[in-house]
């Protein structure tokens, strides 16, 4: 009742101003002529008091504006708030049909199901089923023509009156996602109309208006892209969108974005040798049939455009082919953008409102084309459900089982993810054992392929290392349990599982053995949010300890006894008996909410392995973080790592402008992070000589990616990298056809393929893991060399890296053996050194421990002398 009170006030507002301001292009010129509109529906330019185009509309108008359509058109549209992001902007949908649709709605939606399940689907009637359609706008916030369309043909679909419409809401359930990333458009929103010019916007392509301030608007409140989010579900906009995908499983799914603002107008099919493997053919068949209505339409109205070239439909993480691996024809539109108001381009002068037009024009050929191929799409949907039941059970590989890697929390969080996929898991109900690695009932379980999901099972498992095109618009690889670090294996012959799927996983509990102990607890570093739990003791200002030597056998006040591997946690009770009370609460607390089980021991004396007061037990002192941001700073990778610690972690760092860096008084960090980047140029030398004498004093200085590159030519480290010398007797290479050079040239790029690496258990940077099993995503060719001292090396690629995706044969053998990882101390303190994002897109559980450890254990990475340094010395 707010809301539409709050609606009703705008259009109020906007009525009494619409005389005050200019008028800008009429409505017929983005919708057909000649329509009879219901007049109780205001148009755009009645509630904003504007036309569309004129300014950049924001979340907060864009969702008064639906309220106020929902509310004048209730017969039609149906309005949710499906989920709020971040920054707490609501994710509106829309559901918009025939009258007598809605009153039908979950029969409609029951039926349209069933058609996945072939023992039912047999009995669809298809001529009383509607054609469902998912269409979802500007997901990167600074491609606004995407949800200013989208207000446009939402008011079409309300208000327009006559049989064809109406004939169109009968055949057709239309989901509108009204805006899939609110945080990132409204600050793109607010760039381009703070920029704007009044008399007449500029159409200069240097003018600020289209140069945004970093990070731009294209991210979401953490900096990450929306669009590869659609697998791996990190962020709470792909969790509502998956939400809403596998409530529906719509028919079609369409994903409207802009491109580089010298292009025209893109349209799926995307490059035909670049289509996920596992889709059914048939999808691409009707990507083709439904390009033709957009072809048709944009032709009408002489719009330039392109098909089949420059994207492609591979990785399941983005928005058209995630839908095409569940039988869901997934579409993928491109429009050329103003980053503005209006913007030259080769093409003449490219406006605002042109781009917006061109948006409604494939919302509207969208429309004709789910309507007019209806039955074949209802087709599509009990076909492939139909042939992906026999595909999997011709499959080989009968089910994959994984281990929780004696992490139930991570374990956790990917039965979560594939939860939310709909797919089945089973509990692993006796002990089994694949090669060398032995699942265990209670710490393992079972995905068996023979069920709906099995090509996106496929996907999420598949080790592939062989294309039919090398070329890819993003990630060549995704195995999702090499992320998680957690085992896993692909078997021909099913385990023995429990009767009853695992459902929605609930979080890992802890517990407290021996509360009752009076003389310390004790927790290993094994548990993924054992940091948390470190940093909850911390922020309190309890006396912690960590041990950095070898494993210990400690005796637990029940008798019992626990091994406490390096990395694990002391609290010293007698140090500090007046924090006694307020230690117990936070162990039950950690106990209860970080899945860490703690001990209580009542002794410091040890059977084995040092005692408690050892200096092997090192004070942890609570960490400072900073994250260099702004300028040269890759907006999705530092973003990543701000993600990681501040949703997952509690810890809040500072974001440390690359503009401020060198004004900052450094001495109130223990680490700061470079992430990928280019810095030349834009750290100045001061500042690095300030960086070292940080380091010198005991900070922890993170390196990843380019940074490293960058950090080597400051000589803040002594970084080495592995170079290809020149063959001087090598002949000449021979002359290439000029039109295939972009492609040719693509084989040499490494982007997006997963590595296996070793790390060292025992040094700081390794303290948690289970084995020396570390998997990165590799996206570049720096090769690191391993540091002089054979300590500072904790982690180097294996001898036969590529485990998924693609790398050429001569890059894997680049790659082996070089460090994944540096340990460089300088004086009392230590730079950090990965070629790769430990923290990469906010998925990369098994790579986030080596981050945490290098920010909680950093302060213990100490530089060992060895007999080499002993003799120069002497020397």
């Amino acid at each position: 009742m707010v809301s539409r009170k709050i609606a009703t006030l705008f259009l109020v507002l906007a009525g009494l101003l619409t005389p005050l301001l200019r008028g800008g292009v009429p409505l017929d010129y983005y919708l057909p002529a000649g329509t009879t509109y219901e007049a109780k529906v205001p148009t755009p330019e009645q509630f904003f008091g504007f036309q569309v185009g004129e300014w950049h509309l924001n979340s907060t108008q864009v969702a008064a504006y639906l309220h106020a359509v929902a509310a004048a058109a209730p017969d039609r549209v149906k309005l949710e708030i499906s989920g709020y992001t971040y920054e707490h902007k609501p994710l509106v949908t829309l559901t918009i049909t025939a009258p007598e649709n809605q009153q039908n709605l979950e029969q409609i939606r029951l039926a349209h199901l069933a058609l996945l399940d072939p023992a039912q689907s047999d009995r669809a009637d298809f001529t009383k089923m509607p054609v469902i359609i998912d269409m979802g706008y500007s997901i990167h916030g600074d491609e606004p023509s995407g949800v200013n369309a989208m207000v446009l043909f939402v008011y079409y679909l309300a208000a327009a009156q006559g049989e064809s419409i109406e004939r169109q809401l009968r055949e057709a359930v239309i989901l509108i996602e009204a805006q899939r990333n609110p945080d990132g458009g409204d600050r793109a929103a607010q760039w381009f109309n703070q920029h704007k010019s009044l008399s007449a916007p500029s159409a200069d392509p240097d003018d600020r208006e289209h140069r945004q301030a970093w990070p731009g608007g294209r991210y979401n409140h953490y900096w990450f892209d929306p669009n590869r989010d659609w697998l791996p579900l990190v962020h709470p906009e792909a969790r509502v969108r998956a939400e809403l995908f596998q409530n529906w499983r719509p028919h079609v799914l369409t994903d409207h974005h802009e491109m580089s603002s010298s292009t025209t107008f893109f349209f799926q099919p995307g490059v035909p040798t670049r289509n996920n493997p596992t889709t059914m053919k048939r999808v691409f068949e009707l990507t083709h049939k439904i390009a033709a209505f957009h072809q048709r339409e944009l032709d009408r109205h002489g719009v330039l455009y392109f098909s089949e070239q420059g994207y492609d439909d591979f990785y399941p993480g983005k928005g058209s082919t995630y839908p095409d691996l569940q039988g869901t024809v997934g579409i993928l539109f491109e429009q050329a953008s103003a980053r503005g108001h209006a913007q030259e381009n080769p093409n003449g002068l490219l406006t605002f409102r042109a781009a917006i037009r061109n948006q409604v024009f494939t919302s509207f050929s969208s429309l004709e084309a789910s309507v007019a191929l209806r039955p074949e799409l209802l087709a599509l949907q009990r076909d492939h459900a139909i042939e992906t039941a026999k595909l999997a059970a011709k499959s080989p590989v009968r089910a994959y089982v994984f281990g929780d890697d004696n992490d139930p929390a991570r374990a956790q969080a990917f039965l979560d993810l594939l939860h939310r996929h709909r797919i089945d898991v089973r509990p692993l109900a006796k002990e089994f054992t694949v090669k060398d690695t032995t699942f265990k009932p209670g710490a393992a379980w079972v995905v068996p392929v023979e069920q709906s999901q099995y090509r996106l099972i496929h996907e999420i498992f598949v080790e592939r290392t062989e294309f039919e095109d090398n070329t890819f618009y993003d990630v060549s690889a995704w195995t999702l349990p090499h992320a998680f670090n957690l085992p896993y294996a692909a078997v021909d012959a099913m385990p023995a599982i429990g009767d009853a799927p695992v459902g929605a996983p609930a979080f890992p509990l802890g517990k407290v053995v021996a509360p009752e102990a009076d003389y310390a607890f004790v927790f290993n570093w094994n548990d993924y949010y054992a940091p948390r739990a470190l940093l909850r003791l911390q922020k309190a200002g309890v006396l912690v300890k960590g041990l950095t030597g070898e494993s210990v056998q400690a005796v637990v006040a029940d008798g019992t006894t626990v091994t406490l591997n390096p990395g694990a946690v002391l609290i010293p009770l007698g140090l500090q008996p007046e924090k006694a009370g307020q230690i117990r609460e936070l162990i039950a607390t950690i106990a209860r909410e970080d899945a860490v089980t703690v001990y209580g021991c009542s002794t410091g004396l040890t059977p084995a392995g040092v005692d408690f007061g050892s200096a092997s037990f090192v004070k942890l002192d609570l960490p400072k973080v900073a994250l260099i941001v702004g300028q040269g700073a890759d907006p999705q990778e530092i973003g990543a790592a701000w993600h990681v610690l501040d949703q997952r972690l509690g810890l809040t760092p500072t974001l440390l402008d690359t503009a401020q860096l060198g004004r900052a008084e450094l001495a109130r960090y223990s680490f700061i992070m470079f992430a990928d980047g280019s810095y030349a140029g834009v750290v100045e030398d001061k500042t690095v000589v300030a960086l070292k004498e940080w380091v010198k004093a005991g900070g922890t200085l993170f390196l990843a990616n380019r940074s490293i590159e960058w950090a080597a030519k400051k000589e803040i480290a002594h970084l080495e990298f592995e170079t290809d010398k020149p063959d001087p007797k090598a002949a000449s290479p021979e002359r290439q056809p000029y039109a295939i050079g972009r492609d040719r040239e693509a084989l040499n790029l490494v982007s997006g393929a997963i590595v296996a690496a070793s790390i060292d258990v025992t040094h700081p940077l390794g303290y948690g893991f289970s084995s020396d099993r570390l998997y990165f995503c590799r996206a570049n060719m720096i090769r690191l060399k391993p540091a002089k001292s054979v300590y500072e090396t904790p982690a180097v690629y294996t001898d036969s890296p590529l485990r998924s995706g693609y790398i050429s044969k001569e890059n894997q053998a680049r790659i082996a053996n070089t460090a994944a990882a540096l340990a460089l101390t300088s004086g009392r303190g230590v730079v950090v050194a990965l070629p790769d994002d430990p923290n990469f897109r906010g998925f990369w559980f098994g790579g986030n421990r080596v981050f945490f450890n290098a920010i909680f254990y950093g302060q213990a990475i100490q530089s060992i002398r060895t007999f080499d340094d002993d003799e120069a010395h002497s020397h």
